[in-house]
């Protein structure tokens, strides 16, 4: 009878450490993605560093565009959103910086120290912070996670047949028109050869790096121009809360947007 309960007993203990390691067990890539995704969408602030490289070729020419930004956004989504960036824009070997903020309905540009206003609805100012946009996970594939020192890193690659119709890199697009870096027109036609991503995600479930690359062709003026892409944005201390302080709006004159396109 002893050796029965001693049985029963080991059987029991068993049973519970299979139940505890099925309850621990370790998410999916696309839980981890969900939840990262999740997080991004409920937070009401921003403190982010972003690096962007872009690369126009055809047959004789090559250009290109660079573009560094720190971004820092305080009631994100909000009627009372304020945002303040810095940016540096490099094209052809030559730079400049930008400083820019955003309240009230007004979008406030220092440029080479021209302070001008204007005007702005809330969503074109979001445009310029949504720099990389969630991703449908039905335009992913082969979607892969590591881990390392509590951080998760996640790699993909994105199904370009479907990408045109999602319009993702559209609107990676309208954000550099809505910073006033140029647009390349409705009828780019734009075709994609490869997109691939990178996010690095913490053991909080908050994203501290995303990057991405995209490869494809143009239509400019006639001509089929090659484009490649390489972004990269760092969130610092995802999560906090940040305080946006923005300059007096009176110092600034203000313009008609459609001036400066």
């Amino acid at each position: 009878m002893k050796r029965v309960k001693r049985m029963l007993g080991m059987v029991l203990a068993l049973a519970m450490m299979l139940s505890l390691t099925a309850c621990s067990s370790e998410p999916t890539p696309q839980e981890v993605y969900a939840q990262a995704m999740e997080n991004m969408s409920a937070s009401t602030s921003l403190d982010a560093d972003m690096d962007m490289t872009m690369t126009m070729s055809d047959e004789t020419t090559s250009m290109d565009l660079t573009l560094g930004a720190a971004m820092k956004v305080q009631d994100l989504n909000s009627e009372t959103m304020k945002m303040d960036m810095l940016m540096d824009i490099g094209v052809m070997g030559m730079s400049m910086e930008v400083q820019t903020y955003y309240a009230d309905g007004y979008y406030m540009m220092d440029l080479m120290g021209q302070k001008m206003k204007y005007a702005m609805p809330m969503e074109d100012a979001l445009s310029q912070v949504s720099v990389m946009q969630e991703l449908d996970e039905e335009l992913m594939t082969d979607l892969t996670m590591e881990e390392s020192d509590g951080l998760r890193t996640l790699t993909y690659t994105v199904d370009v047949a479907k990408l045109g119709e999602a319009g993702a890199v559209e609107e990676y697009m309208s954000m550099l028109e809505s910073m006033g870096l140029g647009s390349m027109g409705e009828e780019s036609g734009m075709t994609y050869d490869s997109v691939t991503g990178t996010m690095t995600v913490n053991e909080d479930g908050y994203v501290t790096v995303n990057g991405m690359t995209m490869a494809g062709t143009m239509d400019v003026e006639g001509t089929p121009v090659n484009f490649e892409v390489q972004m990269s944005v760092t969130y610092n201390n995802p999560g906090q809360a940040v305080t946006v302080e923005v300059p007096d709006a009176s110092e600034y004159t203000e313009v008609d947007a459609s001036m400066l396109q």
